[in-house]
């Protein structure tokens, strides 16, 4: 996940990462690259919220217009160089830790996981080489950031309840399903016999014991615990029998709310090609 518009906030888990390969050394696979699985987990209800490619499009429009603005208040501003190809894997973590290389890092989310780590510094450098007035010139409650947004139509108050709702209700509701909690019931034996008792995997992802000590990166029990979670998984069929049940809910509450997600879409489109104006002046 990027770092977001200025409306919307994120939080991420970062941690280091290495040094690039030398000139003439054969680079190694991503080792972060997702599984075909992963690329697959796309939901109606994608279409009602920004990709990241999306919000970075926007953010890059902010960044000009956070420009101009601190340029005439006597700020410099650096925009962001952000990846204009990002692939949409919103759906990434949204039944937990689905791939046995990312359970290597327990339930941690490892640097460059949601965003590229490079992009991460560099927001961090900007935030570092900005001064105290032009923090405030840009952040404060009437400063360029707040202007940027509201001149690309972005709306903090916008009717998301129903939206948020159907996410919520269709991640939960589906594990009552007939398919669903059978698959369910397969992974908890699995786990049991593993000697874990959880009731779902977003009970094991949520367990406190994983964030107990916030400075620590993830122990030996947490990674045993996430690499079981994710063989239960593959053995009981569980995340693809999940999602296929969240496209059908979904799929419903669409059809049903045609209207209201339809205003939904096109609000996203007009900001976007707010967006898209900004960026495209001389």
């Amino acid at each position: 996940m990027p770092r977001l518009p200025l409306l919307v906030c994120v939080t991420l888990v970062l941690a280091g990462c290495g040094a690039p390969a030398p000139a003439g050394v054969p680079r190694t696979a991503d080792p972060l690259a997702p599984t075909e699985q992963v690329k697959a987990l796309r939901l109606p209800l994608d279409a009602y919220s920004f990709s990241d490619a999306e919000l970075y499009t926007i953010s890059d429009a902010e960044d000009v217009l956070i420009a101009d603005c601190l340029r005439v208040k006597g700020y410099a501003w650096q925009p962001i160089h952000r990846p204009a190809d990002a692939p949409d894997l919103r759906n990434r973590r949204r039944y937990g830790v689905v791939e046995a290389k990312i359970a290597e890092f327990g339930y941690h989310v490892p640097a460059g996981l949601l965003t590229p780590v490079s992009l991460e510094r560099a927001y961090d450098e900007q935030d570092r080489t900005l001064s105290d007035g032009a923090k405030e010139a840009a952040f404060s409650e009437n400063g360029c950031g707040p202007q940027a947004a509201k001149a690309l139509g972005a709306d903090g108050n916008a009717d998301q309840a129903l939206l948020v709702q159907t996410g919520r209700s269709s991640l939960y509701d589906t594990l009552k399903q007939p398919p669903v909690a059978a698959a369910l019931a397969s992974w908890r034996t699995c786990m049991h016999q593993a000697g874990l008792d959880y009731p779902d995997p977003l009970a094991a992802m949520a367990d406190p014991k994983w964030s107990a000590d916030g400075s620590a990166g993830p122990s030996k029990p947490e990674i045993t615990t996430a690499t079981a979670d994710v063989t239960c998984k593959d053995k009981s069929a569980l995340v693809d029998t999940w999602h296929a049940a969240e496209v059908r809910f979904q799929t419903a509450a669409v059809a049903q709310h045609s209207s209201y997600f339809t205003g939904i879409r096109t609000k996203l489109d007009q900001e976007l090609t707010a967006a898209k104006a900004v960026l495209a002046r001389p």
